[in-house]
């Protein structure tokens, strides 16, 4: 099959997209990304915010004849208009998440599931050996995130809150340190006790190493579709504390992590100011600050069993790239169906 695959340009999108093209293309299929070769393909799918839709379909007319898939995603309990309006257009509707599901299945019927791709990345020595020494790894116990640091969705609040906690928890409060990889605009943190912020850019061997250097991965987000960083960390077998709520939940649960309490709360009126496909009808998760950081001195402490890293670490086969492919193919195989 001949496929076009639209690739947004944001990072965490684009990066999904293409271990998706990996699967398309491990499975025989011809896989266009440049737009110029939209016209040769059987079968389209856009991956990319539903708001860019019009834009790519006015300058690729050709879509609208064949069978077209929308990959997208959404990160509270109800979809955007926006997005709704957009979504209209498409064959099938493909997200990552039973929780970004059920915020589309009430507009529409033609949504499926397609998870995120979880592959087993791998870092050289040396590298690792560089990242340990970078962040002080052979001195503290280092808890580490990636983090939107302009997007309130992420919490850098919260996650700055509970770390705080569990310092004030500690005999010797520097042996915790948070290491947070910042991208596009970086806060400055500097001044905070026992943070370390990386905001340079990092190619995904550099994200891998940072990942095998640190002891354990942290989130206290209010929602994600998905959380790509948490189920990298679990397929290398790191612990992984996050807000046990929303779209990380597709592979998250207390045998393979520890989801942290929360409490649900409508999204405030200053993120949809700041991003108004967010109304205050929405809800999201409030972490509890002194849940996260009781799970981070269980964590830090040692206190929990083993298997948990084992399990968190199986993630890896259940959302391989065979198995993705696998789901991919019979995806392409409905919306095939759908169009004749």
């Amino acid at each position: 099959m001949r496929i076009f695959y639209h690739l947004s340009s944001y990072i965490s999108h684009k990066k999904a997209g293409q271990d998706y093209v990996a699967c398309l293309e491990s499975l025989g299929h011809t896989v266009f990304t440049r737009p110029e070769d939209a016209g040769q393909a059987e079968v389209a799918v856009i991956h990319d915010d539903p708001l860019n839709y019009p834009i790519i379909l006015e300058h690729f007319p050709e879509l609208r004849k064949m069978p077209l898939a929308a990959y997208a995603v959404w990160e509270t309990d109800k979809l955007p208009r926006a997005y709704a309006e957009n979504l209209a257009g498409v064959d099938e509707i493909w997200t990552c998440s039973d929780y970004s599901k059920k915020s589309m299945s009430g507009t529409f019927a033609n949504v499926s599931v397609l998870p995120h791709v979880v592959p087993r990345r791998r870092a050289g020595r040396e590298l690792i050996k560089s990242m340990r020494e970078r962040i002080g790894a052979e001195s503290a116990f280092i808890f580490f995130s990636i983090t939107d640091s302009i997007n309130p969705r992420k919490n850098i609040s919260g996650l700055l809150g509970g770390f705080a906690m569990l310092r004030a928890m500690l005999p010797n409060p520097d042996k915790a340190r948070l290491v947070l990889k910042q991208y596009r605009k970086a806060l400055d943190l500097d001044a905070i006790p026992g943070v370390l912020t990386i905001d340079e850019a990092l190619s995904e061997e550099e994200i891998t190493a940072l990942h095998i250097a640190s002891d354990a991965y942290v989130s206290a987000h209010h929602s994600e579709a998905w959380g790509l960083g948490l189920s990298e960390a679990m397929s290398l077998g790191r612990p992984v504390i996050a807000t046990g709520y929303s779209g990380n939940m597709q592979f998250m649960n207390s045998e393979n992590s520890f989801p942290v309490e929360y409490d649900l709360a409508p999204v405030p009126s200053g993120m949809c100011k700041l991003i108004p496909l967010f109304t205050e009808d929405m809800f999201w998760a409030n972490i509890r600050q002194q849940s996260l950081a009781l799970c981070m001195r269980k964590v830090l402490d040692g206190r929990f069993p083993q298997v948990i890293l084992r399990n968190a670490a199986a993630i890896a086969e259940r959302f391989g790239p065979p198995a993705v492919a696998k789901t991919m193919q019979a995806l392409l195989d409905n919306l095939v169906r759908r169009k004749q």
